[in-house]
C-alpha cells in the first residue's frame, strides 16, 4: 500500500527517532524514502547557503552511518508546515513520518508544525515517539467503528505490520439508559455489536492483498475517550491507528476531538488516517 515514505527532520532527537522508524518501514515495505529538512528563510543569503551546505553534509554522513543507500534528500526553505504539505503533494508521498513536538508540555501543541500539518494533510500521518524504532511493530491497536475513516485506519495499520504482528481492533460502545430501555440488556447489545464488527473485519481483511497480521476484536462498554484510554493502557500497543472523522474541508481544518487528543498526548506511536 505504501510506496513512498517522506520523513520530516528538523535535526532534533525526536526527528531522528522518526527517521529510524521511516528507515525500518522503508526496508520492510520496499518503499521509496525521502528526507525533508526545511531551512529558515528569514536569514541573509550567505547564512542560508552555509546552513544548506552544513545540512547537506550532515544528512549525507548521517544516512551513510545508518546504512541508507537509496534515499532522496530534500532541502527546502520557508515555513516548515507549508513546505511539508507542499512536498507531500509534489512528491506524491503516501505516508508522512514525523517526530513528536513539545512532549513535555501538551498544552503547547496548538500552533506547532505537527498540529498545522495534521489539520491539512490528506495522506496518512505516522507520529513516532517509541524509542525502539529499528524493529518492526509487533503489537498494534486500531480504534474501530463502522465509519469509512476507521476502516481506512484498519487497512493502513495492516499495511505497516509484518505478518507475525498482532492487531487488536477496539470498539467502544456507549450504552445509554434510553438505548437499554428500547433494545434490551447490555449483554445482548454487546454481542450484536461484536457480531456486526466481526463481519466488518472479515469483509475488510478479505479485500487486502497478501498476508495480514493476526487479528483480535475487543468490544468494550463505556464512553469515549476514557474507555479507549483504558483499553489502550491495558493492551500497551506499540502503534495505535485512528481514523479522523469527517472528510469535509471544515472537518479537516478542525480535526476530530479524539484525533486532537491523541496527537497532543499519544500513548504510543500514532497512525492518523483521514
Amino acid at each position: 500500500m505504501f510506496k513512498h515514505i517522506l520523513v520530516a527532520h528538523d535535526l532534533s532527537r525526536e526527528a531522528d527517532i522518526a527517521l529510524h522508524r521511516a528507515i525500518q518501514l522503508n526496508r520492510q515495505l520496499g518503499a521509496r524514502l525521502s528526507v525533508l529538512h526545511v531551512l529558515e528563510d528569514h536569514l541573509p543569503n550567505a547564512v542560508q547557503n552555509n546552513l544548506r551546505d552544513a545540512a547537506q553534509q550532515y544528512f549525507s554522513e548521517h544516512l551513510a552511518r545508518l546504512g541508507v543507500e537509496d534515499c532522496q534528500l530534500l532541502l527546502r526553505k520557508g515555513r516548515p508546515a507549508q513546505q511539508i504539505l507542499e512536498e507531500m503533494g509534489d512528491s506524491q508521498a503516501d505516508l508522512l513520518v514525523i517526530g513528536r513536538h513539545h512532549h513535555n508540555a501538551p498544552e503547547l501543541f496548538i500552533g506547532t508544525t505537527l498540529e498545522r500539518v495534521a489539520r491539512h494533510l490528506g495522506a496518512p500521518l505516522l507520529l513516532v515517539m517509541g524509542e525502539q524504532a529499528d524493529e518492526p511493530y509487533q503489537e498494534a491497536a486500531v480504534a474501530l467503528d463502522f465509519s469509512l475513516c476507521a476502516c481506512d485506519a484498519l487497512r493502513n495499520a495492516c499495511a505497516l505490520l509484518p505478518q507475525e504482528a498482532r492487531l487488536v481492533a477496539i470498539n467502544v460502545m456507549e450504552l445509554g439508559s434510553r438505548l437499554l430501555t428500547k433494545s434490551g440488556n447490555a449483554t445482548d447489545l454487546l454481542a450484536t455489536q461484536r457480531e456486526l464488527l466481526g463481519k466488518l473485519l472479515e469483509d475488510e481483511l478479505s479485500g487486502l492483498a497478501g498476508q495480514t497480521p493476526a487479528m483480535e476484536l475487543e468490544v468494550v462498554r463505556g464512553a469515549l475517550p476514557r474507555a479507549l484510554d483504558e483499553a489502550v493502557a491495558e493492551r500497551r500497543p506499540q502503534l495505535l491507528a485512528l481514523g479522523s472523522h469527517g472528510r469535509s474541508l471544515i472537518s479537516q481544518a478542525l480535526l476530530g476531538s479524539l484525533a486532537l487528543r491523541y496527537l497532543q498526548a499519544p500513548p504510543c506511536d500514532l497512525l492518523l488516517v483521514k
